[in-house]
């Protein structure tokens, strides 16, 4: 059986309440991430069978997992996703290294890779049509894991669900 893959970052409760009100003030047009899927995502493996997911929680094992941290301050648009999340420049050396290394297995294992350059983000909304004019200014979202994760992401009849697989400290 196949599992959709992804390695990414929980926030914790400030976070998500932080996030939460955020949404707030997107507007009611939107479809709203579900608080419990809020993430922000290092690498989307896609399909992944059971002998390649033992394969690659071997490779994330072995990754050089240096702390890092990064602020999410900005607003974005993605057109043709249509989609608003919170994003920020991508300058830690830590977090690059990461991000570089699981393209890297990605590729090895023969697993989806992005062709595009990664951007950190977590994903507020779907189903947008524009960047909406905000009431307030963004107040930064300071994040520093002290673990990734391995996910599953899993369809259910009231939408999709994010399931912790595997967790890895950052150190």
């Amino acid at each position: 059986m196949m599992k959709k893959l992804f390695l990414g970052i929980s926030l914790n409760d400030r976070q998500h309440q932080q996030i939460v009100q955020l949404q707030g003030q997107l507007g009611s047009d939107l479809r709203l991430v579900p608080a419990a899927n809020l993430h922000m995502t290092l690498a989307f493996f896609g399909l992944v069978s059971k002998k390649t997911q033992r394969r690659l929680e071997k490779r994330i094992t072995a990754l050089h997992k240096p702390p890092f941290s990064i602020t999410l301050d900005q607003l974005s648009y993605w057109k043709k996703p249509r989609i608003l999340c919170l994003s920020g420049a991508s300058k830690d050396k830590g977090l690059l290294q990461m991000v570089n290394e699981c393209q890297l297995l990605a590729t090895d294992l023969h697993l989806h890779h992005s062709e595009h350059n990664f951007t950190a983000h977590i994903t507020l909304a779907r189903k947008a049509q524009q960047r909406p004019v905000l009431k307030a200014p963004i107040k930064p979202l300071l994040i520093k894991p002290d673990a990734i994760h391995l996910f599953e992401s899993k369809s259910a009849p009231q939408g999709v669900e994010y399931q912790i697989l595997r967790s890895w400290p950052v150190h």
